[in-house]
């Protein structure tokens, strides 16, 4: 993760993922290097309008990086919760937003068991197991797949080499 040249290309960066796949550790690198405003999102109290907190959140002057964002709630409310407070129609909004600030989006990935040791390994109680772990990823990908159809994702793995042997 030495270069990250790329990200002075674009005035919004949004990193997403699973949890423990290494978004806040790369979101607090490229905002550190472009000298732009970290946001870190995360759970809402029930009853927030997420549609408008993520509006504002765009709305803000300069250079943004989020770590985590409104695509998150797609993957985890229906998991966690068995909806999603924000629609389709509304993410897709968001997704534009994104564009409009000339931003990308960033898939950050991990493979599950790592995933898991990193969660372990940074204190959680009761890290998800591999295969919880597997269906937010999959969840996801998934995702990420309709994102590409408006905006441009970069996948990003952080597995380091000797992390993968």
């Amino acid at each position: 993760m030495t270069d990250l040249q790329w990200a002075t290309n674009y005035d919004t960066i949004v990193f997403e993922g699973c949890d423990g796949a290494g978004k806040t550790t790369l979101a607090q690198a490229v905002a550190q290097q472009l000298n732009a405003t970290l946001i870190h999102a995360v759970l809402a109290p029930p009853g927030t309008d997420l549609l408008t907190t993520y509006s504002r959140q765009l709305d803000r002057d300069g250079r943004l990086v989020f770590d985590r964002c409104f695509l998150s709630e797609l993957v985890y409310g229906p998991i966690y919760r068995g909806t999603s407070r924000l629609t389709y129609q509304h993410v897709a909004a968001l997704v534009r937003r994104v564009v409009d600030r000339n931003g990308i989006f960033v898939h950050v990935t991990a493979p599950p068991a790592e995933i898991r040791r990193r969660l372990a390994a940074r204190g959680e109680e009761d890290p998800p197991d591999v295969n919880e772990i597997a269906l937010i990823c999959e969840r996801y990908e998934q995702l990420f797949r309709a994102v590409t159809t408006i905006a441009t994702v970069m996948p990003c793995s952080t597995v380091h080499p000797d992390e993968a042997a």
